[in-house]
């Protein structure tokens, strides 16, 4: 039974308990004031009529005539004259039962009057004894009356008392509300804070759990920024601040591999040429300092864009990823002018020439082919002495213009969408214990009997605007392949996801629809989508939750300083992205940052999953650093 029913229960017991104890204090209290008023009165009219019979001169006939018209009035309801002896003279009395009120209350409330006794002289003699009772339905009739009128004054009390109880009741258990909507937020692993209410009671249970989410959330900001720390002191060049070779080449490696938008880029080169004559000509020192600007040039170019990366291959080398960037001529120009404006300021661009060559990669190619294909244009390149941008096309459409290039992915995905050719894929992710956890299900597009992997039509998807219809056939198909096998699915959400409003309203409905399916539904977002949207992820989080289906974000770990925004968001997993699964058993560094991220998920209970694991040596490692399930080649 609900607490507001309980004090429901105890406000109408009390108040039934006083209105009782009130009625019967009043009723007895009204029965005793009628009974001594009747006493009175039955005295007062004995010994009037007494006199009267005195003054007669107590002659029997007379008494009888005078007693019986005083009978006849119906005020009475015994009149009898005794001689001095105690033998009856006259008797008069009403035999039948008192009325005035209804029987049970005559019964219930019975009123006892002592009779009026007076003594009739004749002379100085005394004539006899007259005893005058007088009749009580007045009495009941009053006192029924004034029992009435309580019960309607006690009713419409108690009505009012209700009113006015039921508003304070809410006033008062107003902030229970709150207190149980952030009970259930931290049962769902989301760690809100509220206002502390005005109820001591209350305020301690509040602020209890406050002081645990606050907890929750300072911890994950302890943590995560030292993660980033360490990451940082693992994976960054001293004299840039950009990313080292290796962490680079794997994260481009799982790129190439993936399943999604990030399958599909630019990858550009850049070579400062003469970089030696420049230490020989200003002095080591100072080529250091040109070195960290350009760093801190393009640094500031992958904030701008929070799916690119950059880092620094060798002395005078630079490579830049540009994730679903579809113009390779600009991302050019663009890395070009980040590198020429340091060498200008440190008076160095007369010294020297900056080459970049920029190449639009694709789902399935491999690091080295990718490098090759660079490296050949930037030889080329090197032969002119002025700064240069160079573009390596592999394949027909690549080589198009981009305008050209969106035309035709144009047609392909609207008549794609139109004539329902959108598919999904099937890819088990198992726990520790090789049990299905759900079943990867990236989007495939038929085309002229091709399946198209999602790496190659998402990048122009999303800059066609395309995103929402696609999000919504890819939940429909997932809902129909729940449907048909009872297996989990769990499907990649696009930026339409936390950035059309329409399709959140559609993706609500349809869970409400289909709400028996939403447990086996898992819907994911990358980990740039979430944090860039993070009020809008929330949003869709709660909404996704409150229908049972599980949330979660993937390619997780680039951005481990943003950690503690997630405290209140009540997610069900997180899935690490492949660039630091990759070689996992042979890589001390990422194991240590697997570990301590395992068991911060787990501290706030979410689900730690791993993708792209490639071997049997890689997921036994995963499994010992405490990941909770992977997905990947050697997942079968």
């Amino acid at each position: 039974m609900s607490l507001y029913k309980q004090l429901w229960l105890a406000i109408l017991a009390l108040l039934t308990a006083v209105f009782s104890v009130s009625f019967l204090v009043t009723t007895v209290s009204a029965k005793a004031y009628l009974e001594q008023q009747l006493s009175l009165k039955n005295a007062d009219n004995a010994t009037a009529l007494a006199l009267s019979l005195t003054q007669q001169g107590a002659d029997k006939v007379l008494m009888e005539l005078t007693l019986s018209a005083q009978f006849d009035t119906g005020h009475y309801e015994l009149i009898e004259l005794s001689d001095p002896e105690g033998n009856p003279i006259l008797r008069r009395a009403h035999e039948q039962p008192a009325d005035g009120a209804p029987a049970w209350f005559i019964k219930l409330v019975p009123i006892e009057v002592e009779p009026g006794i007076a003594t009739v002289q004749a002379g100085w003699r005394q004539a006899g004894t007259l005893l005058l009772r007088s009749h009580s339905r007045f009495a009941y009739r009053e006192l029924w009356q004034n029992t009435l009128m309580l019960a309607v004054v006690f009713l419409l009390a108690g009505l009012a008392a209700g009113i006015i109880g039921k508003a304070l009741l809410r006033r008062i258990l107003r902030p229970l509300d709150d207190v149980i909507g952030q009970a259930e937020a931290i049962a769902q692993r989301r760690f809100i804070t509220i206002a502390e209410p005005g109820t001591r009671e209350f305020r301690q249970i509040v602020a209890a759990m406050n002081n645990l989410s606050n907890h929750v959330k300072t911890m994950l900001g302890q943590e995560a920024r030292r993660l980033q720390k360490w990451q940082r002191e693992a994976h960054i060049d001293s004299v840039t601040g950009l990313t080292r070779r290796e962490p680079f080449l794997g994260e481009l490696e799982a790129h190439l591999d993936s399943d999604d938008v990030n399958a599909a880029g630019c990858l550009c080169l850049v070579r400062i040429a003469a970089l030696r004559g420049l230490n020989l000509s200003y002095g080591r020192k100072a080529t250091d300092a040109m070195l960290h600007d350009i760093g801190a040039a393009l640094n500031s170019l992958v904030v701008q864009h929070n799916d690119w990366s950059v880092c620094r291959l060798n002395g005078s080398d630079f490579a830049l990823l540009a994730a679903h960037e579809l113009d390779a001529r600009e991302v050019g120009h663009a890395v070009r002018h980040a590198v020429e404006i340091p060498l200008e300021d440190h008076g160095m661009a007369q010294d020297t020439a900056v080459h970049v060559v920029v190449t639009a990669y694709e789902h399935r190619e491999t690091p080295t082919g990718l490098l090759t294909r660079l490296d050949g244009a930037l030889v080329a390149a090197q032969g002119e002495e002025r700064s240069s941008v160079t573009l390596a096309h592999a394949g027909e459409i690549a080589a198009k213009p981009v305008r050209q290039q969106m035309e035709i992915w144009r047609e392909m995905i609207e008549q794609g969408l139109r004539e329902n050719r959108f598919s999904l894929a099937h890819f088990p992710l198992h726990d520790r214990d090789g049990q299905l956890l759900h079943r990867e299900s990236p989007a495939r597009l038929e085309w002229h009997g091709e399946h198209l992997t999602a790496g190659q039509f998402l990048p122009w998807l999303n800059r066609l605007g395309l995103s929402a219809e696609l999000d919504r056939q890819v939940v429909d198909l997932a809902m129909t392949a729940i449907a048909a096998d009872g297996e989990p699915v769990a499907v990649n959400l696009t930026v339409a996801a936390v950035a059309d409003g329409a399709f959140l309203d559609w993706l609500e409905q349809t869970l409400t629809r289909q709400y028996t399916l939403c447990e086996k539904l898992w819907l994911e977002l990358p980990e740039s989508l979430a944090f860039r949207h993070l009020d809008h992820f929330k949003r869709l989080s709660a909404r996704v939750k409150f229908h049972g289906a599980h949330m979660g974000i993937d390619h997780m770990g680039h951005q481990i300083a943003e950690l503690g925004q997630l405290h209140d968001v009540g997610l069900d997993y997180l899935k690490v992205d492949a660039r630091f699964v990759r070689n996992i058993h042979d890589n001390p560094g990422n194991q240590t940052l697997l570990r301590t991220l395992c068991t911060l998920g787990h501290s706030i209970g979410v689900r730690m999953l791993a993708e792209g694991v490639q071997n049997e040596a890689e997921w036994q490692a995963l499994r010992e650093l405490g990941m909770d399930g992977a997905t990947g080649p050697a997942i079968r």
